[in-house]
């Protein structure tokens, strides 16, 4: 994408964001699937898109790290810049260093991954409920806790409970994600 067309984009959102807020600046921008998170600072903006499973506060301060880390390195040039981008392409290695390649504030998630396959015998001989059964099938390794229970349309505290039933059963493991 042109970094031109994005810088645009963003200087024009900064500006709309403070009429919105009389004055105080908008760090984090709510875009659903992601958000826009922005550090504003010696007139420089650095913006990042952050997914949602990432902790948007430890993202905000690294970008402050690149805000700051931008400013004193270019400093001398950015008082009469000219709007020419190319002497600050090397800087792409320090953002990478400073974000760990982008992936500096992504947590840690745990989702729970099902040990082989779950009959719905058990189900018929008694052995496990109809909504530890339907939390199970859910159990594949890519979804939260919560996320099961939003597509099931069920109460966490519910599907949580059957988690622990299928701990309890020796059927239920934990992966990390993210």
């Amino acid at each position: 994408m042109d970094p031109n067309l994005i810088s645009g984009f963003l200087t024009a959102l900064i500006q709309f964001g403070r009429e919105l807020s009389s004055g105080n600046r908008v760090h984090v921008i709510d875009f659903g699937a992601f958000d826009i998170c922005l550090s504003l600072k010696n007139n420089v903006i650095v913006a990042a898109i952050v997914d949602k499973t990432a902790d948007t506060n430890a993202a905000m301060a690294i970008l402050a790290d690149v805000n700051n880390a931008f400013v004193k390195q270019y400093g001398d040039i950015l008082q009469e810049w000219d709007g020419n981008l190319e002497p600050f392409e090397i800087f792409k290695e320090t953002i990478d260093e400073i974000t760990k390649n982008g992936k500096a504030s992504e947590k840690k998630i745990l989702v729970p991954v099902l040990k082989g396959k779950v009959s719905p015998m058990l189900v018929r001989l008694g052995q496990m409920d109809q909504n530890t059964y339907d939390v199970a099938k859910m159990c594949t390794g890519k979804l939260t806790a919560r996320a099961i229970a939003d597509q099931l349309g069920k109460h966490l505290k519910d599907v949580q409970k059957a988690l622990h039933t299928l701990e309890d059963m020796k059927m239920l493991t934990w992966k990390e994600i993210g």
